[in-house]
């Protein structure tokens, strides 16, 4: 008692303390609110005595709000007032409720009407803007059921009703794989339990409340006393102390886990024979490893089936009757939806078609598309987007329809009469009335949540509740599966193309019995089967009417109808766009029948422009001055400094200065350039400026990869470019043979190319004491050295060659007869350079003197023809010292070369030119032979014109793209034609142009173009470059075709002559080979009438009757095949 009264003396004291906070709270806000006025010192001057104000007539003033909340909805009220001054939309004026109210005619009741709360679209769903008529719907969807076949015995059981704790109790899934057996039952196996012995006595259990019994507990009087005065303290510290509650113990997960009645015991095993099959497998795949053929075929060999008992079945003329085929003989589609239009299969007649959507008639001849008077244009894009793929693809059971007849309101009565009267209406019968504007979403959405998918398992048809009740998705149809797809009116049986057999047909047989029993849509806002009837009058639950469409589809063959039920299915027009780009891209890789030969006057008078190395935006033209013509300035390269290392795969070596200029054809380096740039602008009369500009110190790396470089070291020199960089400079790539005039420039004509590989320099040095160098180069500062073998074939009469003798220090400076003056300078400043440079790159005798000799064409001393192996070299080379020509020209080639449907000249260009003065030898053999082959070249030699022609490679080389097949050959005859005539007509004008230059007026002979073939080339034309190697295997090929001599050549004319015959004789076309131009796969039509008859044993008329396969039997036995 005295502990009760002690309890409720505390509750008292709490209540007190409580209220005491809540007045405390109060006064706070208070005093927060408007306490901080009275805290604020009031002055008792006014500043604003002095200052009447004037006060503001007819403006009545607005108190300002005190209050932080007064506030803050002050604001956004007038954050809502902008609505009320902006002029209304006229987007509304455009839309089809604006359409309908604008017209006389009224509109009918909505189908799906009020009947429930509405649809609400799921996020599965699409989703509907605010404001729409969806918005405020609930989706009503059929409740998923499991249909499975009378047979089993078994009722449907309603998925919606059973939780997921016990749905997998009511039905069993079979598992079924393709091509697995049946599925082997174990026995039973019991589940280990918890040793439960001692558990009870470990937990015992406690009582839910303790009582305390003490004898010599005693409470007195003045034990109250002592607590009532020590109560203000305690109330005091309470504030402060955090009233810890009592917590509720944890319930034990054992004794839980053992309370649970749901585990069961035991099991069943089943036995799906995975690792038999597995087994299986891997012993076929270990037997067709020793055999080249496939798996399938070892199987198909020692399979042991009796063929002959195997009976055929016979043809029949009849037609193929398709069993459930997807479509009938009349159809009427009716087209209606705003978001996803929606496609759907109606009953045709008169009384479904409507003035508000789009609809489609389709018989096995005709289609007909009506157009409604207030369809959306969503509805009108999909309705003509299927009507025209229904009739390009003869869709939908279409066979002999090719136009599309479209009506609309406003079309001709006799136009529309035969629409009419197939849908059992008469010539005058016109369109229902319209519903309301926002029935098209309502119709929409009530017929997508109707959807039913099903997926066959075992004997039963389970629904598929990803899309159910939605527009379903691509991914659904997977290949192995069979889906059944109810959507009212259409039931189709959906068959993956590796779906098993049995499968199918079970599948098929279950959803004609479903097919064949009542539906039911009471739980749906519409009867997909009759959508446009109202909800008040359409029957919910019946029979399918016999209208209706139970198809059967296979994988990849499906129909547009069923293609447009999805929400994903790849767009057709896009589809259709993608086609046309396919065939118009398939039209120009076709093989060219015609090509126009290139414009002359372009290929004459487009000569190629000077040199120009950009780096940083900067222009260096040939890497010591350049003009900007539009800023009229003159830039100065000056360079600083260069280094070079010798980069391999096995790391980079750093260059002295004696040998930092002789570079070896096998290795790869890296060149760093400091330079300067200085700008001198001009004056106003043109002059230069004596003011000039110079920027910063730049820096520029040059790899250079030497043309028997292997691909590793090609590499390295690239990625060792990037590690020598520490000035992020740009990086120039630098091939054997292109070197740019910047990079010439910065070795000042010391530069001297090596054959062979550096460290082999000793053993190169002590083989032979003569070497030969051939002098490139059109400037001083740009002449440089490249090592050939010895051999006096590569004497040119145009050009200058260096003949050395190691051991003697003799320099032989050999000068053609007809080399112009600053090839001879570049000549003579190498062969200075060349005196000058270290006896251990050159492998000089040491000690050696080192002296210069200049030989003349036709006047060499004895000495120098020692060099070559005596005197009898000296008619080797192709000499010009008797031609009274002059040679003041520069060499011109370009690659003739068909590209798609045009024939192209490309002009291969030095990348050292310099246009100041002719440039006698500026290409290598290389420029022909790296192309891809076959490949035609023009190369205008200056007195004579040339057409290289190159070489079909042959199927055993390697590295080589082999594609000589007739296309092949056709299209290059082709190109060869039009190549042929290019040369005429350059050949023309050019000597039209040297006639109106000659100053006596003296008519200039032509010289007729000739035609030479790779491998077999005379020597006048590899006399047009500095340097000339025989290829042995490209002369076997030639000889081996038998067309070509060796030396030969051939005129232009007469080769094109016969490229454009039309006649031959059956002699010559069954000859090997075939002759230039003949197309080997229309041999026939270069015959004769006389020929074609004897040859073919019918005429022309009656032989390209006949199907193809006859053709080319026929022209086998002829040996025109």
């Amino acid at each position: 008692m005295l502990r009760g009264r002690t309890i409720q003396k505390h509750e008292k004291r709490r209540e007190i303390l409580e209220k005491e906070d809540e007045e405390t709270l109060a006064a706070l806000q208070k005093n927060g609110e408007d306490g901080w006025k009275n805290r604020v010192k009031k002055e008792n001057k006014d500043v604003n005595s002095n200052v009447t104000l004037r006060p503001k007539g007819g403006v009545s003033v607005r108190e300002r709000p005190v209050s932080l909340m007064d506030r803050v909805s002050a604001l956004e009220t007038s954050s809502q007032q902008w609505k009320g001054r902006v002029t209304q939309s006229d987007a509304t004026k455009f839309t089809v409720a604006h359409k309908m109210a604008s017209s006389s005619t009224s509109s009918v009741p909505s189908v799906v009407g009020s009947i429930t709360p509405g649809i609400i679209l799921t996020p599965d769903t699409a989703t509907t803007p605010v404001g729409s008529p969806l918005s405020e719907r609930k989706k009503r969807s059929p409740c998923q059921k499991i249909f499975k076949s009378k047979t089993g015995g078994n009722l449907p059981s309603i998925l919606n009703k059973s939780s997921p704790a016990t749905s997998q109790k009511d039905f069993k899934r079979s598992i079924s794989t393709p091509n697995d057996g049946e599925t082997v039952m174990g026995t039973s196996v019991s589940v280990p339990q918890a040793d439960d012995e001692h558990f009870n006595a470990f937990f015992s259990r406690t009582s839910s409340s303790t009582t305390i019994n003490s004898p010599d507990l005693t409470l007195e009087e003045a034990d109250l006393d002592h607590i009532s005065d020590t109560a203000s303290h305690l109330v005091v510290k309470r504030r402060s102390v955090r009233v810890t509650r009592r917590q509720v113990a944890s319930r034990n997960p054992l004794r839980a886990l053992a309370a649970r009645e749901d585990l069961k015991s035991e099991y069943t095993e089943v036995k799906l024979g995975i690792g038999e099959r597995e087994v299986r497998r891997m012993k076929k795949e270990e037997l067709s490893k020793g055999s080249s053929m496939a798996v399938e075929a070892l199987a198909g060999l020692a399979s042991r089936e009796n063929f002959s008992a195997v009976s055929l079945k016979k043809v029949e003329d009849s037609p193929v009757v398709r069993e459930m085929p997807p479509y009938t003989a009349l159809m009427l589609l009716q087209v209606k939806g705003r978001r996803h239009a929606q496609t759907r299969l109606v009953e045709p007649k008169e009384s479904n078609v409507n003035q508000g959507d789009d609809f489609l008639l389709i018989t096995p001849t005709e289609v007909y598309h009506y157009k409604g008077l207030f369809a959306n244009v969503i509805e009108r894009a999909k309705a003509a987007e299927i009507a025209l793929y229904i009739l390009q693809k003869r869709d939908m059971g279409i066979t002999t329809a090719k136009n599309l007849v479209e009506l609309d309101e406003n079309s001709p009565i006799s136009r529309k009469a035969k629409f009419w009267r197939l849908l059992g209406g008469g010539e005058g019968s016109e369109a229902q009335v319209a519903g309301p504007p926002d029935e098209d979403e309502s119709v929409e959405a009530a017929l997508v949540a109707a959807n039913k998918i099903y997926e066959v398992q075992g004997d039963c048809l389970l629904p598929v509740p990803q899309a159910w009740g939605q527009m379903p998705k691509i991914e659904i149809l997977s290949s192995d599966k069979v889906l059944v797809l109810d959507f009212g009116a259409e039931m189709y049986i959906w068959a993956g193309k590796r779906a098993c057999g049995d499968e199918r047909k079970l599948g098929l047989a279950i959803a004609r019995e479903m097919w064949e029993e009542d539906y039911d849509y009471s739980d749906c806002d519409i009867n997909p089967i009759t959508p446009m009837t109202l909800v008040t009058e359409a029957k919910m639950k019946g029979s399918r009417p016999n209208w209706c469409l139970c198809a059967k589809l296979t994988e990849n063959v499906e129909t547009i109808l069923f293609k447009e039920k999805f929400i994903d299915w790849p767009d057709l027009a896009q589809q259709s766009r993608i086609k046309e780009v396919k065939k118009e891209m398939e039209r120009h890789v076709a093989p060219v029948c015609e090509l126009d030969p290139c414009d002359a006057q372009t290929l004459l008078e487009d000569t190629p422009p000077e040199p120009d190395l950009v780096l940083e935006m900067s222009h260096l033209g040939r890497g010591v001055e350049y003009y900007d013509q539009e800023e009229r300035r003159l830039l100065t390269i000056a360079t600083n400094e260069i280094k070079v290392w010798h980069v391999s795969e096995y790391g980079k070596v750093v260059m002295d200065n004696s040998s930092l200029c002789h570079l070896h054809a096998g290795d790869t380096y890296v060149v760093r350039w400091y330079y300067l740039v200085t700008a001198t602008g001009r004056t106003l009369k043109g002059e230069p400026s004596k003011h000039n500009v110079t920027g910063r110190s730049r820096v520029a790396y040059f790899f250079w990869q030497g043309r028997e470089s292997s691909v590793s070291d090609k590499g390295v020199s690239a990625l060792m470019t990037v590690e020598l960089d520490e000035e992020r400079g740009p990086h120039i790539r630098v091939s054997m043979g292109s070197e740019p005039p910047a990079f010439l420039n910065l070795f000042k004509g010391s530069l001297v190319i090596h054959q062979g590989w550096r460290e082999n320099q000793e053993h190169q040095n002590g083989q032979s004491p003569w070497k030969m160098f051939v002098v490139r180069g059109e400037l001083e500062n740009e002449g440089h050295l490249l090592q050939t073998d010895v051999d006096s074939s590569f004497l040119r009469s145009r050009g200058c060659l260096i003949l050395v003798n190691t051991e003697t220090g003799t320099i032989y400076l050999w000068l053609g007869a007809k080399a112009l003056k600053h090839t001879r300078k570049v000549g003579s400043i190498t062969a200075q350079k060349l005196s000058e440079t270290s006896d251990s790159e050159m492998g000089w005798k040491e000690g050696v003197t080192k002296k210069v000799k200049e030989q003349y064409e036709g006047a060499e001393s004895r000495d120098f023809w020692e060099g070559f192996g005596g005197s009898t070299a000296k008619n080797r080379h192709f000499s010009l010292l008797d031609d009274d020509h002059s040679y003041d020209w520069t060499m011109r080639m370009w690659h003739l070369e068909a590209k798609h449907d045009s024939f192209q000249a490309n002009e291969v260009t030095c990348t050292y030119r310099a246009t100041a003065v002719p440039n006698p030898l500026p290409l290598l053999q290389l420029d022909l032979y790296s192309a891809q082959q076959p490949a035609l070249f023009l190369v205008d030699g200056g007195h004579q014109l040339w057409v290289w022609q190159g070489w079909w490679p042959d199927q055993t080389s390697e590295g080589e793209d082999f594609s000589a097949t007739g296309s092949a050959v056709l299209r290059f005859n082709f190109a060869r034609r039009a190549g042929l005539q290019t040369a005429l007509d350059y050949q023309k004008l050019k000597a039209k142009a040297q006639a109106a230059k000659s100053y006596k007026k003296v008519k200039v002979k032509e010289a007729e173009p000739q035609l030479v073939v790779a491998g077999m080339e005379p020597l006048e034309f590899t006399n047009l470059f500095p340097t000339w190697t025989p290829r042995p295997d490209i002369t076997a090929i030639q000889e081996e075709e038998g067309r070509w001599v060796m030396g030969g050549q051939c005129n232009v004319r007469d080769i094109l002559a016969q490229l454009t015959r039309t006649r031959y004789s059956l002699t010559e076309l069954t000859a090997k080979p075939l002759p230039d131009g003949a197309d080997p796969l229309r041999l026939e039509v270069y015959l004769g009438d006389e020929e074609f008859v004897e040859a073919l044993g019918m005429d022309r008329q009656e032989f390209y009757t006949l199907q193809q396969w006859k053709q080319t039997d026929i022209k086998k036995k002829a040996n025109l095949f």
